[in-house]
């Protein structure tokens, strides 16, 4: 089975795809993963975004964990 990457955007609910290497009717299954911007997942990025969190955030997990 030929699979294809295309990056694109959803549009008022739409995707448009352009040249697609598939004959006219063709039937597909498209799997939508959003792009994610890996600069906010950076571990650097992280420590900046968490240093605001008030208290012991393992900690209030942990408590929350037990309380399940």
């Amino acid at each position: 089975m030929k699979q294809i990457v295309v990056d694109t955007r959803v549009t008022s609910g739409h995707l448009k795809l352009k040249n697609i290497p598939f004959d006219n009717d063709t039937e597909v299954k498209v799997i939508i993963i959003p792009k994610a911007k890996l600069s906010r997942m950076s571990f650097r990025n992280s420590q900046r975004f968490t240093k605001s969190i008030k208290g012991n955030l393992s900690d209030n997990i942990i408590s929350e964990r037990s309380e399940k």
